[in-house]
């Protein structure tokens, strides 16, 4: 059996209630699969030694614990991103497990390798034609040649989903950028590594065929790790 560790989301609504964000498409996606489970992975008390006085640092003890029983990650989209996001990240590529970040994960990814980086709120704010409805399209993408992303779709140019009020247009080290829409950096890799995968939009969402390769193919490196 196969764990894919999913990062959770951990916020409170006006009333200052809890609200616990599990991202209830990608786990029914990965549950769906026989070999394979989802868990998921909370920005809480048990892995940091003080979230309640505004302090992000983790507990590498007890979160290094969890991630090395996982095969392959998943960082969601979410309003959002602690430490957690990061540190999960820099894990999958340390150990080269299989890793998809989506929307905020993406962003996170990207400020991780900024040419030029401050701290995480580097993205522009945006409206407009990229910011619509989950299950529809918004705008098309330009799909680079030998690229990862380009391997799994085979296509130069798709359709996507567009649910993010911020974009990535700054210069990076180290990852591919894969797809663009314009100016605006749409998808991101990391090279020679098995599947290291960001992606601004969301697959998990939009039944189309693009979206099912990509996840498909997730599945498929995950399981072809094992058998290594």
């Amino acid at each position: 059996m196969h764990v894919v560790g999913i990062v959770g989301r951990v916020y409170y609504n006006k009333d200052e209630q809890e609200i616990i964000q599990t991202h209830d498409a990608v786990r029914r996606y990965i549950d769906s699969k026989d070999d394979m489970v989802a868990i998921t992975i909370l920005p809480t008390e048990d892995y940091y030694h003080d979230i309640t006085d505004g302090t992000d640092k983790l507990n590498y003890e007890k979160i290094n614990y969890v991630l090395d029983k996982c095969d392959a990650f998943i960082v969601p989209g979410g309003t959002y991103a602690y430490n957690l996001d990061q540190y999960v990240i820099e894990y999958a590529i340390k150990n080269d497990k299989p890793l998809l970040a989506i929307c905020l994960g993406f962003q996170v990814m990207c400020s991780m390798f900024a040419k030029k980086r401050t701290k995480f709120d580097m993205t522009e704010r945006i409206g407009g034609i990229h910011h619509g409805k989950a299950d529809e399209y918004a705008h098309s993408i330009e799909i680079e040649k030998d690229t990862l992303l380009y391997s799994i779709i085979g296509k130069k140019r798709i359709e996507v989903n567009s649910v993010h009020n911020d974009v990535v247009k700054f210069e990076m080290n180290n990852l591919v950028i894969n797809a663009r829409a314009d100016d605006i950096i749409e998808g991101v890799e990391y090279p020679n590594k098995s599947f290291i995968l960001g992606v601004q939009w969301h697959p998990e969402y939009i039944n189309d065929n693009n979206s099912k390769l990509i996840l498909d193919k997730f599945v498929n490196v995950i399981n072809q790790k094992s058998h290594n």
